[in-house]
């Protein structure tokens, strides 16, 4: 009976999660802005800004970077994730397989917006 009970728990407990199975194509990633989000493709590294809204007018996306970060042969899901910074701006995005990093600034002003590489120093 225990067995049981143990067994249905966690199916429940399965059911309620709501985190994407892997791997996926795409994961949003929340900013200390609670209207804004991060909508990674973690097989290319583009990103786009997705901003939500109970107004219509004021739900947009917004592109950080169209460029993929890899050629279409190297690509594969959860390949990129983002980090959070202390600059609520900023992130850090880093290419899991290969170690590259770039600087992410994300703004509702497209001058403001950037993704560059963050170049390795060796010594």
């Amino acid at each position: 009976m225990l067995t049981l009970v143990f067994v249905f728990s966690a199916q429940f407990l399965i059911a309620q999660s709501n985190e994407i199975p892997e791997p996926a194509n795409f994961k949003l990633y929340p900013t200390e802005n609670m209207y804004n989000f991060l909508k990674l493709d973690t097989r290319d590294g583009t990103i786009i800004l997705v901003q939500w809204s109970l107004e219509g007018d004021t739900r947009f996306e917004y592109p950080l970077n169209l460029i993929p970060l890899v050629a279409e042969s190297e690509r594969s899901a959860n390949r990129f994730a983002l980090y959070a910074t202390q600059n609520s701006w900023t992130f850090i995005l880093l290419d899991q397989k290969s170690g590259s990093t770039w600087q992410v600034q994300w703004s509702t002003n497209a001058s403001d917006r950037l993704v560059v590489p963050i170049n390795y120093m060796s010594n």
